[in-house]
């Protein structure tokens, strides 16, 4: 199996962050540029959540709501969860 630490190193390490006061229309075009699907919400250089693109779709555009109005901090998944580089996983179907 392979570590946590192994996967990233496949994938690439860098992780794109965005402030819980941005805008969320900063947050997608952030994502754009980026062409990723989610970013780390950091806040006093700590991970407060992650804003994804289904965040946005299910909490702002399903409700008819503008991601020129709203904060990262308000639609973000506050609880996140997080592992050690030295972890495996087994997945399992």
């Amino acid at each position: 199996m392979k570590t946590v630490r192994q996967l990233l190193q496949s994938k690439g390490s860098q992780v794109h962050t965005i402030a819980p006061g941005a805008k969320v229309i900063e947050a997608l075009k952030f994502m754009a540029e980026k062409e990723v699907g989610a970013l780390a919400v950091v806040d006093g250089g700590r991970l407060a959540g992650m804003i994804s693109e289904r965040d946005y779709a299910r909490k702002v555009i399903l409700l008819g709501k503008s991601s020129h109005d709203i904060q990262v901090r308000e639609i973000m998944t506050s609880k996140v969860h997080t592992v050690e580089l030295r972890w495996t996983s087994v997945w399992r179907s």
